[in-house]
């Protein structure tokens, strides 16, 4: 991390959404990303990974929303997975690290705040991990989630503890339900998320939300 530029906490708990802002932040943490978030014993990679294997196990087709350094298509490979992985994200240094590792079928730069550029009914499941911060519309965002995940399909995303309730999240997993775009499984939260906190504060949580596309 730049050691001149404010701390990733301190950033992050000013609710960063400016698309470029973002892009730029993480274009210069790629290089140390990695090294940074298991320093911190960041746990929700391997949390969503184990849920989408178990919740789905006929799955052929993650899109990694916000796949960053690649850390959830390495953890996917790593317990077996041996489907298609397609990752979009905004920052292009943090797609070259994540293309190094070689999970990934298809890398694509992607503004996560505009309509996804898939095709309606298109993967087996759709992960977003260490994202939702980045993306205040909440609801617009999951509904192309919803969208491009076939029926039956999976749904696995994480949203911090604090933005939670902040931006109204259950009211979304509760309004898609009654209108039949998905089934909700499980909301886990608060739950362990960044238990060293952004190197050195306190410990972060997070929410994780399992839902079923009808």
């Amino acid at each position: 991390m730049d050691p001149d530029a404010e701390s990733i906490g301190d950033w992050l708990q000013q609710d960063p959404s400016d698309p470029g802002a973002v892009a730029d932040r993480y274009d210069a943490w790629a290089q140390s990303y990695d090294d940074d978030l298991a320093a911190w014993s960041y746990q929700a990679p391997a949390r969503v990974v184990a849920t989408v294997l178990t919740r789905h196990p006929a799955a052929d087709s993650v899109l990694d929303v916000g796949c960053g350094t690649g850390l959830v298509g390495r953890a996917l490979r790593e317990r077996g997975f041996t489907g298609r992985i397609h990752g979009l994200d905004i920052s292009q240094a943090s797609l070259e690290v994540a293309r190094e590792s070689g999970a990934y079928d298809a890398l694509e730069v992607a503004d996560l705040q505009q309509p996804l550029a898939l095709a309606d009914d298109s993967v087996d499941a759709v992960v977003c991990v260490g994202v939702m911060t980045y993306l205040p519309d909440v609801e617009a965002v999951w509904r192309q989630f919803a969208r491009v995940a076939r029926p039956q399909g999976i749904v696995v995303v994480t949203q911090r503890e604090d933005l939670w309730p902040a931006r109204d999240c259950q009211a979304v997993v509760d309004r898609l339900h009654a209108e039949g775009v998905w089934t909700p499984l499980e909301v886990a939260g608060p739950a362990p998320y960044l238990p060293e906190g952004y190197g050195g504060t306190p410990a972060v949580g997070c929410y994780y939300l399992t839902a079923i596309v009808s």
